[in-house]
């Protein structure tokens, strides 16, 4: 979305700076103007990349995704009433990540 404050350590690179929502179209398009030859990308867990990977797809073009990292053992809260009672205990050793 915004151009690298650094320069990537790459001898050839072309930054494309763009906002989505992406298109199947629109990502065929860069894919054949820019004559890429593989996808790497991050699985962030969202639906954002879908277009990138079907037009991949479409072009028979390898995609290596990049795995999301394991998250830490936590204690998990799945109502409104553990919540409640897991603030109700604080002070308490769990880092709140705010």
């Amino acid at each position: 979305i915004e151009e690298p404050a650094v320069p990537p350590p790459l001898a050839h690179y072309k930054a494309v700076i763009d906002r989505g929502p992406f298109t199947l179209e629109n990502d065929l398009e860069l894919l054949k103007a820019e004559r890429i030859t593989r996808i790497v990308c991050k699985n962030a867990g969202g639906s954002g990349a879908a277009s990138k990977i079907l037009a991949a797809r479409a072009l028979h073009l390898p995609v290596t995704m990049i795995e999301r990292p394991r998250l830490p053992p936590r204690q998990e809260a799945h109502s409104v009433d553990e919540v409640l009672a897991w603030l109700e205990a604080w002070p308490h050793d769990t880092e709140r990540g705010v």
